[in-house]
């Protein structure tokens, strides 16, 4: 990890911090990017990439106008639903997402050229339940987010890619608890979260693997985002 990054986490969690003890309010604005910078004493290269991850997790949004603004929650739950995690967990959780960076595009890329009618229906499928689970602000959608990959994994056709994801299944609902949770309450977050699993699968559906891939790639590194918050 490179100083800035380490900046960057700091400034992050610093600003997590002051959301959760209420120094910044749900709807309220943040100082500008200048400001922060002169607060931590640094440029506005990490003070940007530090809000571009609180963005990520649906901590803070961007509106018209210019500036950033803590999300309010939905049904009066807690503001943020921050999850700690120990530091064995997170290097795994690390190493996890570095091979789903290199597995999963793939899968979606093969996926696109092998699929059958059945395994498109079956995609389908998931992507609804997903979608119902979306539009419960109580659920986190985890295990329609699994069955999701899995039936893009089984899609290949390739046995040994299909038996590392059933290897991974614990550990895989593990992380994407992780990342999933900050949405809790969110409803235009999550149905951005949506859109990216429904674009992966039209590009499936298309047989576009090059188009899959890179859906699929793009998922990932904004599900990844998140991850920083906590580690």
């Amino acid at each position: 990890m490179t100083e800035k990054e380490k900046i960057s986490q700091l400034i992050s969690r610093e600003l997590l911090h002051r959301i959760e003890t209420g120094e910044f309010l749900p709807g309220s604005k943040l100082p500008t990017e200048m400001e922060l910078g002169a607060q931590f004493g640094v440029s506005r290269v990490p003070i940007r990439e530090a809000l571009s991850v609180l963005r990520a997790a649906g901590v803070i949004s961007s509106r018209q106008g210019g500036g950033s603004y803590v999300e309010e929650r939905i049904g009066g739950s807690a503001l943020l639903h921050h999850i700690r995690i120990e530091n064995d967990d997170a290097g795994v959780i690390k190493h996890l997402f570095e091979m789903r960076k290199i597995l999963e595009p793939e899968a979606a890329y093969l996926a696109a050229l092998r699929r059958t009618p059945e395994q498109l229906e079956q995609m389908h499928q998931a992507l609804n339940w997903l979608e119902i689970e979306s539009s419960d602000v109580d659920k986190i959608g985890t295990e329609a987010d699994i069955e999701f990959h899995r039936t893009i994994i089984l899609a290949t056709q390739n046995p040994i890619m299909i038996q590392m994801m059933e290897s991974l299944s614990a550990l895989y609902e593990r992380a994407l608890e992780i990342t999933l949770r900050p949405n809790l309450g969110l409803k235009e977050k999550r149905k951005a979260v949506y859109k990216e699993h429904q674009d992966i699968v039209l590009a499936i559906e298309m047989e576009e693997p090059e188009l899959a891939k890179i859906q699929c790639a793009i998922h990932l590194k904004n599900a990844e985002k998140k991850l920083s918050l906590f580690f």
